[in-house]
C-alpha cells in the first residue's frame, strides 16, 4: 500500500491537519501584516500603480491557494515577496512595458518639491525616489527598511552577502543625493566640526 508523504509526515509528527476556518484566519493575520509591505516592495520597481495593484492581488490569490503549504516555510513573507516579484514581471511582459521604473521627478523644477510634512507625501517621495535607483538596489533597500537582515535579503535574492551590503550603501548615497537635491538638508549628529 503506497501512502501520501505529506500524511505519512503529518502522521509522524502527529500535527492534525488545519480546518479551513484555521487556515482563513492565520491568512487573514498574515495579510494584514504585511499586504502593505508586498505592495512597497513592488512598488519601488514599478511606477504603474496599476500594474502593481494587479500583481499584489494576483500574488496573494495565489498565497491564498497554496497556503496550507506556505504557512509551514521558515519565512512565508519570502515566498510572497517572490512570487509577487514574478508576477509583476509578468504584468509588465503583458502590457509591453520595457521602462516602467522612470519617474517624471528628474523634469520637476527643485523650487517646486517641497519638503514633505504628511507621512503619506513622504512615503509617496520615498517610492519616487526609489524608483530611480537600479531595480537591485531599491529591492534590497526595501528589504532592508521592512526589517529583514542582510542574509535573509541575500538568500532571498540569490546574492552574495557583500553584494546586498554593497547595494545597500549605493542606494542610501543615490538617496542622499536625491534629497539633497530636492532641497533636503543633511542632518546634524550635534557635533561642531
Amino acid at each position: 500500500m503506497i501512502r501520501n508523504s505529506s500524511a505519512v509526515a503529518r502522521a509522524a509528527t502527529h500535527s492534525p491537519e488545519p480546518t479551513p476556518a484555521e487556515l482563513e484566519a492565520t491568512f487573514a493575520a498574515f495579510c494584514d501584516e504585511n499586504f502593505l509591505r508586498v505592495e512597497r516592495h513592488l512598488r519601488a520597481r514599478c511606477a504603474d500603480r496599476n500594474l502593481v495593484d494587479e500583481a499584489v492581488q494576483e500574488t496573494f490569490i495565489t498565497a491564498r491557494a497554496k497556503w496550507a503549504q506556505i504557512r509551514g516555510f521558515d519565512q512565508p513573507l519570502a515566498w510572497v515577496l517572490k512570487t509577487a516579484r514574478y508576477k509583476l514581471q509578468g504584468q509588465q511582459s503583458r502590457r509591453n512595458r520595457t521602462n516602467t521604473t522612470m519617474t517624471d521627478l528628474d523634469t520637476v523644477p527643485p523650487e517646486f518639491i517641497t519638503q514633505p510634512t504628511d507621512p503619506r507625501e513622504a512615503d509617496e517621495l520615498l517610492v519616487a525616489w526609489l524608483q530611480q535607483l537600479p531595480p537591485r538596489q531599491a529591492e534590497v533597500f526595501v528589504l532592508f527598511l521592512d526589517g529583514w537582515r542582510d542574509l535573509d535579503i541575500a538568500k532571498m535574492l540569490g546574492l552574495a552577502h557583500t553584494t546586498v551590503r554593497a547595494y545597500k550603501q549605493q542606494a542610501r548615497q543615490h538617496l542622499q543625493r536625491l534629497a539633497e537635491q530636492a532641497g533636503f538638508n543633511k542632518p546634524t549628529t550635534g557635533r561642531s566640526s
